[in-house]
């Protein structure tokens, strides 16, 4: 399916911001993307900042909590705020038209593996800053979406998504299900 040209074609939509966050610092990128994409009236959902009216805070003072509370053995109060953390972050994914990555791939994130998941499993558009380049990205990754997906640096991802919603770049994926302007 191919999108025409359109001007701010991705205005108004969701992206949800997927990458590491207990083993490596994943706030700058964040903060960048959010700042981007604000300019272009795209709603960013950044795991450090949860959108709910009820939620479940997961920022630094929250995750040093839970490092304490594993150190003291207190497993069940861990795995029950984390069930809570994990069925909001699905959430923002199904909420997603797109979504955004960053990932580190020396570096574990079960949370954004599931994410991803999720994400492919629902075929949206997955756009992923792949730390050293895309010759480092994982296998798996490959047999899970199109590699032209992944990309160099998180400025790379952002020159795309600004060139998809100029309608410099036609999207050409069936990986999009954009709702009219009126409908977002």
């Amino acid at each position: 399916m191919k999108i025409s040209n359109n001007k701010n074609l991705l205005e108004f939509t969701k992206t949800y911001l997927v990458g590491h966050m207990q083993y490596s610092d994943g706030q700058d990128w964040r903060e960048y993307v959010e700042e981007e994409l604000e300019k272009l009236n795209i709603t960013v959902f950044n795991p450090y900042k949860k959108p709910f009216v009820k939620d479940v805070k997961e920022d630094e003072e929250a995750r040093r909590k839970m490092l304490s509370d594993m150190d003291n053995g207190l497993f069940s109060d861990v795995a029950n705020r984390m069930k809570i953390v994990r069925s909001y972050d699905l959430n923002l994914v199904d909420r997603s038209d797109f979504i955004i990555a960053h990932l580190l791939p020396d570096v574990a994130s079960w949370g954004s593996a599931e994410e991803i998941v999720t994400a492919v499993r629902m075929k949206k558009p997955i756009f992923v800053s792949m730390e050293g380049g895309k010759k480092k990205t994982p296998l798996w990754l490959l047999g899970m979406f199109p590699h032209h997906f992944i990309y160099e640096s998180i400025e790379d991802v952002m020159v795309m998504i600004k060139k998809i919603n100029s309608g410099e770049q036609i999207i050409d994926s069936d990986r999009w299900r954009l709702l009219r302007k009126e409908l977002r």
